[in-house]
C-alpha cells in the first residue's frame, strides 16, 4: 500500500512567542509550510496586551483589515496559538469566522500561561469552526522544551495520521 505524504500548512499567531516557537516545531515535525497570522493592533507593549485581553473577553474579531493566509493547496491544515482568557486568541477566532474554504484535515495547537484552560478554549474554536477538528492539543508555556512538550507533540501527531487513515479506510 503506498503511503500518501500530505502537503500540510501551519497557520499561526503568537503575540508573545509561544506559540511561534510551538509552530515551528510542528513544522519540522510534520514538514509543513508556516503562514503567520498578522495582529499589529496585539503587538504594542502594554496597550496592545490590554487591547487584546478586552477584545477577547468580548468575543470580538480582530481590528483592521489584514489578509488573512490562504490555505488553498493544502491537504491538511494545523492551527496554532495562544489561549487568551480561556478562548483561542482573537486573531485564530477571526481566521476561523473568516469562512475561508479550509481543507477537511484541520488540527489545533493552542499554547497557555496555566491559568487558561484549553478545554473552554477548544469547544468555542470548535463553534467557530462550524465542525469537529482532527486532533487537538495544548501545551502550557511552562512545558516548553521539556519532555512534556515533546509528549503532546508527539501525540497530536499520533491523533491527526489516525483520523487521517480512518477518513482515508471509509
Amino acid at each position: 500500500m503506498e503511503v500518501k505524504t500530505s502537503r500540510t500548512g501551519i497557520v499561526f499567531y503568537s503575540r508573545s512567542g509561544h506559540s511561534k516557537r510551538l509552530a515551528e516545531r510542528l513544522r519540522e515535525v510534520l514538514d509543513g509550510e508556516l503562514q503567520e497570522i498578522q495582529a499589529p493592533a496585539y503587538s504594542r507593549p502594554i496597550w496592545g496586551f490590554a487591547r487584546a485581553g478586552f477584545d477577547s473577553l468580548r468575543q470580538r474579531d480582530m481590528p483592521g483589515s489584514h489578509p488573512l493566509p490562504e490555505v488553498a493547496g493544502y491537504d491538511r491544515l494545523i492551527l496554532c496559538g495562544p489561549v487568551w482568557t480561556s478562548y483561542p486568541a482573537t486573531p485564530l477566532r477571526t481566521y476561523l469566522r473568516a469562512g475561508l474554504p479550509l481543507p477537511q484535515t484541520v488540527g489545533l495547537f493552542l499554547t497557555s500561561a496555566d491559568h487558561s484552560p484549553a478545554q473552554k478554549a477548544f469547544d468555542v474554536a470548535e463553534k467557530d469552526l462550524g465542525r469537529s477538528f482532527t486532533a487537538v492539543q495544548s501545551l502550557s508555556n511552562a512545558d516548553e522544551g521539556t519532555g512534556k512538550e515533546d509528549d503532546a507533540i508527539a501525540a497530536f501527531v499520533s491523533d491527526l495520521e489516525r483520523a487521517e487513515l480512518m477518513a482515508q479506510s471509509n
